[in-house]
């Protein structure tokens, strides 16, 4: 059952976990946000951002709430959207989108 997250939540969300991204992170966030429905590989995010697959893997790692005493462990920005093949690639892959039950809200990421 989703329930809406109270206003006071997402003003301590924002303040306590976000300033905590990583310039790398924030970047990967950015491309999901341009528009909330797409969904992407990590293939597909690394030509976006013009970067190596090793670059791009981790930070969608960290983004999903994955590591040890990751921040995000319990209300991942990121999360599996679907399996389907890569527009890259070619093969079959996860494709990651935007957490629906986050909301950006007029916060920055730059």
């Amino acid at each position: 059952m989703r329930t809406a997250m109270q206003e006071t939540s997402l003003e301590a969300y924002f303040s306590n976990v976000l300033p905590d991204l990583g310039a790398k992170q924030r970047a990967v966030l950015r491309i999901f946000t341009y528009d909330p429905s797409m969904n992407f590989t990590n293939r597909e995010l690394a030509r976006e951002l013009r970067w190596n697959i090793n670059t791009v893997t981790p930070r969608v790692y960290e983004l999903r709430g994955k590591g040890r005493d990751n921040p995000l462990k319990w209300n991942p920005l990121i999360i599996e959207s679907e399996k389907r093949p890569c527009r890259v690639g070619g093969k079959r892959s996860i494709a990651w989108q935007l957490n629906p039950d986050w909301r950006p809200g007029g916060y920055k990421l730059d």
